[in-house]
């Protein structure tokens, strides 16, 4: 979470708040003018700029202070919640002085005089001929990628007989490797997308118009195959993980490693688009589409007159959708349910971690309780039972909820698949309950709850 939130934060304001304004390409999501850039103009935008990236710079130390902080909070899941919730909240806040700048600048075109014009700018030499994305490189990524799933697959079928192979049949391995390659195929159709952008007219020159478009769209494609490519190594060290190690440390250290690169990768995307717009900024003979109205708080687009679903991102990593586009209106729709989804998931985490287990004892059956009643079992099916402590037990997650408090779901139990456990770690004991069709592990809270509830089994 560490990894995730500071360079992302970082990147954020690197590419949002501009610091030489004049050389930036956009100023909060307002297209440069030649207007802005010359006596009170200038001087109005300076502060407009400096008013505005102070802001982001407080914000920016304040989430970096509280990123560091966690670190040192006790406890897994407090720890968890916390960074979640500051990366929600992170994401909504540093997006407040952009947006107020967006609207400062939006008003100060109305007081130059500046007013929208209905003119789309095409550059007819190079329409449709501008292309940069390499594709046989980005294909050849999501083949190998499905050849690395491909083994991961054979694997836990037994096929391949490689590792330990304590997680075969349980298809934890493959279904974590394919959830890394994934990426590669969400990537791809994004790659073509953007690689069929419209080009951007930014000078009456058609041979700048080009050189730009192809430079911009070379630079996004080398980005979407430095990813692919970073997605399969970690899908086979993941692979790796599962064949040779029991432990689930070696799992988050892969994707610690992963995160650390993918934000590299972005880093460096997000220096040469940087780059790349002040270089083209100071050509003299420049074209500006004046469409920033259309620009909701600088970032969402909506714009009922243009057929296109998919434009160009005025900030950031790659494109974003026509909200006034009839699918548009759907996906907005559902990427709302989703984050409202997400908020209810993270509520629910929450309450699970807040909640002790309970288990009982009562009308000839083991209650397992935890929100709800998870797990019943009668009396009249248990065949065996036993007591231990969970030293012995060695455990890994194939669904389910694993947190200080309580470890409940599917779990590979010594060797044996599809064990269901509920148990408190803290514990430090468990009850072995064998039925016909299941095998559970549980406990109470403490020890001598469970030692209690194994006597009145028993």
């Amino acid at each position: 979470m560490f990894v995730c939130a500071v360079p992302a934060f970082l990147i954020m304001y690197f590419m949002m708040y501009p610091g030489k304004w004049k050389n930036r390409k956009r100023i909060y999501g307002v297209n440069n003018r030649p207007e802005f850039k010359t006596g009170q103009s200038a001087e109005m935008i300076d502060g407009i700029v400096a008013a505005h990236n102070k802001q982001a710079t407080v914000i920016l130390i304040i989430l970096l202070v509280i990123s560091t902080g966690l670190l040192f909070v006790p406890g897994l899941n407090l720890k968890m919640m916390s960074y979640t919730i500051l990366i929600y909240i992170g994401l909504v806040v540093f997006n407040i002085p952009f947006a107020l700048g967006n609207s400062e600048m939006k008003k100060y075109k109305k007081v130059l005089g500046i007013v929208p014009e209905k003119v789309l700018y095409a550059d007819l030499k190079t329409a449709g001929q501008v292309h940069a994305l390499n594709r046989p490189a980005i294909i050849t990524a999501n083949v190998v990628g499905m050849l690395v799933v491909a083994v991961a697959l054979l694997c836990d079928l037994n096929i391949i007989p490689v590792g330990s192979g304590i997680f075969r049949g349980t298809f934890l391995c493959s279904g974590l490797v394919f959830s890394m390659v994934l990426m590669n195929f969400i990537i791809l159709p994004i790659a073509f997308m953007v690689d069929n952008y419209r080009n951007e007219v930014i000078s009456e020159n058609s041979d700048i118009n080009a050189n730009y478009n192809r430079a911009k769209k070379h630079n996004f494609s080398n980005y979407m195959i430095l990813v692919s490519w970073i997605d399969n190594l970690m899908a086979l060290a993941m692979l790796f993980v599962f064949l040779f190690s029991k432990a689930e440390l070696f799992s988050l250290i892969v994707v610690g490693v992963y995160l650390l690169v993918i934000m590299g990768a972005t880093a460096l995307f997000a220096k040469n688009s940087i780059a790349l717009n002040q270089k083209y900024v100071r050509e003299e003979a420049k074209l500006v589409e004046d469409d920033d109205d259309y620009w909701l708080l600088g970032m969402f687009y909506y714009n009922p007159n243009d057929k296109r679903l998919n434009v160009e991102k005025r900030v950031g990593v790659g494109g974003t959708i026509n909200m006034a586009h009839p699918a548009g209106k759907v996906i907005t729709v559902i990427l709302g349910a989703v984050i409202v989804g997400s908020i209810l998931a993270l509520i629910y985490v929450g309450m699970l971690g807040a909640t002790p287990i309970q288990v009982r004892y009562e009308n000839d059956i083991v209650i397992c309780h935890q929100l709800r009643d998870e797990y019943k079992i009668p009396k009249s099916g248990i065949l065996s039972l036993e007591c231990g402590d969970l030293s012995e037990l060695s455990a890994m997650r194939v669904a389910g909820t694993g947190m200080e408090n309580v470890a409940k779901g599917i779990f590979t139990v010594n060797g044996e698949n599809g064990c269901k456990l509920y148990l408190n770690p803290k514990a430090g004991r468990y009850i072995k309950i064998v039925t016909e069709k299941q095998t559970y592990y549980i406990s109470g809270n403490t020890a001598e709850e469970t030692d209690a509830l194994y006597e009145s089994l028993k």
